[in-house]
């Protein structure tokens, strides 16, 4: 690196927050919490001990639901 090149770290550019919701919502409830907050992606919560925490993004809905002509409901 030269001189005048600067550093960037991940948590420079990284949002501090991100919008949680439970994993049982709607596509629908998704899509109007991403549109209220401004945001994507989604983190999805456990639902219990044994489950995984997800991520959805506008581009997984666009392909899975919508694209499939499946109703967000």
């Amino acid at each position: 690196m030269t001189e005048d090149a600067k550093t960037i770290r991940a948590g420079d550019v990284m949002r501090p927050q991100f919008l949680e919701m439970d994993g049982l919502m709607t596509v629908a409830d998704a899509l109007e919490e991403m549109a209220e907050h401004g945001t994507n992606p989604l983190i999805i919560m456990k639902r219990h001990a044994d489950d995984e925490f997800g991520i959805v993004q506008l581009s997984d809905i666009a392909k899975k639901v919508l694209a499939r002509n499946r109703a967000p409901e």
